[in-house]
C-alpha cells in the first residue's frame, strides 16, 4: 500500500486523474442529489447585497430554507462585489475557488511545517503530487464537502489566516487576522496564536485592521453595524438551533446532552478548554511545533464558540496533515488523532444524526446516543489538543525541522 502511495505521488499525471475525477464524483454525487449545487448560504451572501441600502440586511430572509445574514456588515460589502454576476456563474467560479483553497490549504500546511516551500528543512519528495493528490481525497471530508455544498466561505478564511502564518511579515500576520475577523468574528481567536509568541505587532496589526473593517461598516451602514455590535453579535439561535447535531461546539454537545440550554456547564467547559488549549499552544510555540500551535488555536476557537456549525471545521483537514506529516508522525498520539479523525469525518456521522434528529426536534425528545454520538468532533478535537500538549513537552523538534530552521514564530516570506 506505501508503495502504491509513492508511486502514485511520484507520478506526472496520477494525482492530477485522481484530482480530475475526484470533482468530477464530486459533482455527479452533487448532481443526483435532492438539491444540487443550491448552495444556500451562497445565496445568503449575494441576497444580502440588495439589502444593503434598504436597512433590512439583517431582516430580510433567504428563501426556500428562510436563513437570515449572520455575519457582520464588513462582509455584507465585501460580497457586493460578486453580488452582480449571474448566479449560475458566481455558483462555478465559488466551486472552483473552493478546490483551490483546499489546494492551499495542503500546501500552506505543508510549508508551516517545514516540508514544502523556500527554506523547508524536511522537504517532502514530490511535493506538488502530495499536494495535489491530499487536495482530492481532502474534498470528501466531511467538513469540506458539507462546505461546497453549501457555499460557504470557511475554506477561503482558513486559507487566508495560513497565508499569514507561513509569512515573516507582521504586517501581514495581523492583516489576515484583522481581514478574517471583520468578515466573520470567530478567527479573531487567531490573534492568540501570535500573542503566546510575543509577536505583538501582528497582534497591532489585527486588531487595527479589524477597527478598520467597523469604522468601513460604520461608514456606509452606521445603523447596521451598530445594530449588529450591540445586539445581534449576542444572539447566537438567530443563526439555527444551538442544540442541533450540525452544531459540533460545546454548547450545542452539551445541550443535547442534557436535553437543554446550560450556560453555567457550558462556560465551566469553555474556560477548561481555553486553558488546554493555551498550555497546548505554548508548548507547541516551545517546541518548535509551529503547526501544532497555530491548529490548537483554531481548534479552541470552534470549541468555545455557541456555533461552530460541521462545516466550520475545514481544519479537520491541516489537522490531519499535521498528523501524518508533522514532526511527530509515527507517534501513536499522532496515528490515534488521525485514526479518530478519519473515522469522524469519512463516516459523514455528523450529518446522518442530523436527517435522525430531524427537522425541528427539541433535544429532549431525542435518544441518549444520538445526543452521546453528536459529540464527536467536540471530544475528538480535545483529545487532539492533548495530543499535541503531550507530544510537545515530550519531544521538542529538532531545531533545524522548521521552516527555514527557525524557531521564533517566522517563517520564510510569502
Amino acid at each position: 500500500m506505501l508503495r502504491a502511495l509513492r508511486a502514485l505521488v511520484a507520478s506526472p499525471w496520477a494525482p492530477w486523474v485522481l484530482l480530475a475525477g475526484s470533482v468530477a464524483a464530486h459533482v455527479l454525487v452533487t448532481l443526483a442529489g435532492a438539491d444540487p449545487f443550491r448552495m444556500v448560504d451562497l445565496k445568503v451572501y449575494v441576497d444580502g447585497t440588495a439589502h444593503l441600502t434598504d436597512g433590512t440586511l439583517y431582516d430580510f430572509y433567504s428563501e426556500p430554507l428562510h436563513l437570515p445574514f449572520t455575519y457582520p456588515v464588513f462582509s455584507a460589502l465585501l460580497f457586493a462585489l460578486v453580488g452582480w454576476m449571474n448566479w449560475t456563474v458566481l455558483r462555478i467560479l465559488w466551486q472552483l475557488a473552493s478546490v483551490a483553497a483546499v489546494a492551499y490549504l495542503v500546501y500552506a500546511t505543508l510549508r508551516l511545517l517545514g516540508r514544502l516551500g523556500p527554506g523547508s528543512a524536511r522537504p517532502i519528495p514530490h511535493g506538488s503530487g502530495v499536494v495535489v493528490s491530499v487536495t482530492a481525497v481532502g474534498l470528501w471530508l466531511e467538513p469540506v464537502r458539507t462546505t461546497f455544498n453549501y457555499g460557504q466561505i470557511n475554506l477561503f478564511l482558513a486559507a487566508l489566516l495560513l497565508s499569514g502564518a507561513v509569512s515573516a511579515r507582521s504586517w501581514w500576520q495581523g492583516a489576515t487576522v484583522g481581514l478574517a475577523a471583520g468578515i466573520k468574528l470567530v478567527p479573531a481567536i487567531t490573534a492568540l496564536y501570535y500573542l503566546l509568541q510575543r509577536r505583538f505587532a501582528a497582534v497591532l496589526w489585527a486588531i487595527g485592521i479589524f477597527i478598520a473593517t467597523v469604522a468601513v461598516s460604520l461608514a456606509f451602514l452606521p445603523h447596521q453595524t451598530w445594530r449588529y455590535f450591540t445586539d445581534l453579535i449576542f444572539d447566537p439561535g438567530r443563526t439555527g438551533p444551538v442544540w442541533s447535531a450540525i452544531n459540533q461546539s460545546w454548547r450545542g454537545a452539551l445541550a443535547r446532552l442534557a436535553g437543554h440550554e446550560v450556560t453555567g456547564i457550558w462556560a465551566i467547559a469553555c474556560l477548561l478548554t481555553l486553558v488546554l488549549g493555551v498550555w497546548a499552544t505554548v508548548s507547541c510555540v516551545r517546541a518548535g511545533d509551529r503547526a501544532g500551535a497555530f491548529l490548537a488555536v483554531q481548534l479552541v476557537g470552534l470549541l468555545v464558540s455557541p456555533i461552530s456549525w460541521s462545516h466550520h471545521w475545514v481544519w479537520v483537514l491541516p489537522v490531519l496533515i499535521w498528523a501524518f506529516a508533522g514532526p511527530y508522525r509515527g507517534s501513536w498520539a499522532a496515528r490515534g488523532v488521525a485514526i479518530g479523525w478519519l473515522i469522524g469525518c469519512y463516516s459523514y456521522l455528523v450529518p446522518i444524526l442530523i436527517v435522525a434528529q430531524g427537522p425541528g426536534t427539541p433535544p429532549a425528545s431525542r435518544p441518549g446516543w444520538q445526543s452521546w454520538l453528536g459529540t464527536v468532533y467536540v471530544v475528538l478535537a480535545m483529545a487532539t489538543l492533548l495530543a499535541m500538549a503531550l507530544l510537545a513537552r515530550a519531544r521538542p523538534v529538532p531545531s533545524g525541522s522548521v521552516a527555514g530552521g527557525r524557531r521564533d514564530g517566522a517563517g520564510a516570506s510569502t
